[in-house]
């Protein structure tokens, strides 16, 4: 349901509240811009670490936008990985839309970019079971590389990720 009301625009983003007369602060809970679907999922620099990590592991350029995420980014891939690549990237939107709740309903501090990363992991290993078994071994390696990527690039840069910087 959440991956169909992302893809249609409508998920609650503070800018999306605001069209429903809600009153609080527009800004981002990362940073002080004006949090959108397109800000939270891709501009944000907390997202662009994200999507920077994913490519320095798998090659995968970030999308621009949810209308070229859902057209000819996902779908212009070919053949098995497909489904692993949506599964994927509906686990990331969702962990990033859980943490960014997490911020604004729970009173949680700050989530790091590992923490929104690993919590995407997380879900995708979870999700694994509903892929063929072959495939299951595949999705668990991409994890285990993505989080090897993510703890090499914070090895080296970590002084970035406390500042909250993109690299």
């Amino acid at each position: 349901m959440f991956i169909w009301l992302l893809h249609r625009g409508v998920i609650l983003t503070k800018d999306n509240l605001a069209k429903r007369n809600w009153n609080g602060s527009k800004q981002c809970c990362y940073c002080s811009a004006e949090e959108t679907i397109a800000h939270l999922f891709f501009d944000c620099h907390l997202a662009r670490l994200v999507w920077r990590i994913i490519h320095t592991t798998f090659g995968i350029h970030r999308p621009r936008s949810i209308t070229h995420m859902f057209g000819s980014w996902l779908f212009g891939t070919k053949g098995k990985h497909k489904n692993m690549l949506y599964t994927g990237v509906s686990a990331l939107c969702w962990a990033f839309w859980l943490c960014r709740n997490d911020i604004v309903f729970h009173d949680v501090k700050k989530q790091t970019g590992l923490q929104i990363l690993f919590r995407a992991t997380h879900l995708i290993r979870t999700w694994a079971i509903l892929h063929k078994e072959e495939d299951r071994d595949t999705i668990v390696a991409a994890c285990r590389a993505l989080e090897s990527t993510a703890m090499e690039i914070f090895a080296r840069h970590g002084w970035q990720f406390r500042n909250r910087l993109c690299f």
